[in-house]
C-alpha cells in the first residue's frame, strides 16, 4: 500500500469546466491546490474562508509536548488537519525547536487533505504516513500501533474524540492536545450575495469545522442553507459529509479517494453530468 498522499492531475479534459462557478470555504492561500485543479479545468474560483485559527494557549501545554517530542518521549506525532500542522510548526519555531534534531525514531502521520505538504513546509519534516482514507477506524488500523506505542495527538480544542478513542483501542499510549481553537472566519468574495443571485455552481468543503463554521457566517451573514438546495455540495470524505448533513445540508459529491484531486474530478464529474 502506498501512503504518500501527493497532488495529482485531475483525470478530466482541461477547459471542460469552462463557465463553472466555484465558491470554496477557505482563503486562496489554504486553498491553493483546489484552485490550481479546478482552474486547470476552467472553473471560476470564489472564496469564502469559514475559519480562523486561535492558538490555544493554557499552561504551555503544546509547547511542552512538543519539547518532550524532541527529546524522544514519543514514537508518533500524528497531525489530523493542515491547520493542525501550521500551529505545530509555529510553537516549533517559537520555542526554539530545531526539526533536524528531532529524533529520526519519531514518525510523523499526517491526515487530511493539504497536511503533509504543510507538515514539509512550515514543520520541514516528511510524512511516513499519509492515508487517502481519512476515517478514525482506518487510520488507527492501517497505523499498525500496538501495546507501549506513545502517540502525541495535537489537534483542535472542537475536534470530537474518535480519532483518540481509536487509537488507544489499539493499547498505545496516546496524548491528546488542544493546539488551537477556530473562530468564525471573515473577508473574501461575497458568496452569499451570489448564491442568491444564482451565481454559484457548486461548494466545496474539505473538512467538517469547515461546514459548521459555513453555516454560522452564512447565517450571520443574512443567508440561508436553502441557497444551496439546486447546487452542488462537495465534501471530500464521509466525516465531512456527516457534518453536512447534520447541518441540513444535501450532499451530492463525496470521492472515493479522499483527495483534493479525487474530490475535484468528482465535481466536474456531476457538473458535466447536469450540462
Amino acid at each position: 500500500m502506498n501512503n504518500t498522499l501527493t497532488r495529482s492531475a485531475t483525470t478530466l479534459p482541461p477547459n471542460s469546466l469552462q463557465g463553472v462557478r466555484v465558491a470554496i470555504t477557505h482563503d486562496a492561500e489554504q486553498a491553493q491546490d483546489q484552485t490550481e485543479l479546478f482552474q486547470e479545468l476552467g472553473a471560476e474560483i470564489y472564496y469564502y474562508p469559514c475559519i480562523q485559527i486561535v492558538p490555544y494557549d493554557q499552561d504551555n501545554e503544546l509547547d511542552n509536548a512538543l519539547h518532550d517530542a524532541a527529546a524522544g518521549k514519543y514514537d508518533w506525532l500524528i497531525l489530523n488537519d493542515a491547520d493542525t500542522a501550521w500551529v505545530v510548526g509555529d510553537r516549533i519555531k517559537a520555542t526554539g525547536i530545531d526539526p533536524n534534531q528531532i529524533p529520526r525514531r519519531l514518525k510523523v502521520a499526517t491526515i487530511g487533505c493539504m497536511t503533509e505538504s504543510y507538515t514539509k513546509e512550515f514543520i520541514g519534516l516528511d510524512a511516513a504516513f499519509a492515508p487517502e482514507i481519512y476515517t478514525p477506524e482506518y487510520v488507527a488500523e492501517a497505523l499498525q500501533l500496538g501495546e507501549g506505542d506513545r502517540v502525541l495527538l495535537p489537534q483542535s480544542s472542537m475536534t470530537r474524540a474518535n480519532l483518540a478513542k481509536c487509537l488507544r483501542n489499539t493499547g498505545a499510549e496516546v496524548t491528546a492536545i488542544n493546539a488551537y481553537r477556530t473562530m468564525i472566519g471573515k473577508g473574501g468574495d461575497p458568496v452569499p450575495v451570489m448564491l442568491w443571485e444564482g451565481k454559484i455552481d457548486a461548494i466545496t468543503f474539505t473538512f467538517p469545522t469547515a461546514v459548521r463554521y459555513f453555516v454560522k457566517r452564512l447565517e450571520y451573514e443574512g443567508g440561508t442553507k436553502a441557497m444551496l438546495d439546486d447546487i452542488c455540495v462537495a465534501c471530500i470524505g464521509p466525516l465531512t459529509a456527516a457534518m453536512a448533513r447534520d447541518y441540513g445540508l444535501h450532499v451530492d459529491v463525496m470521492p472515493e479517494q479522499h483527495t483534493i484531486s479525487g474530490m475535484v474530478d468528482a465535481v466536474g464529474a456531476y457538473c458535466l453530468a447536469r450540462k
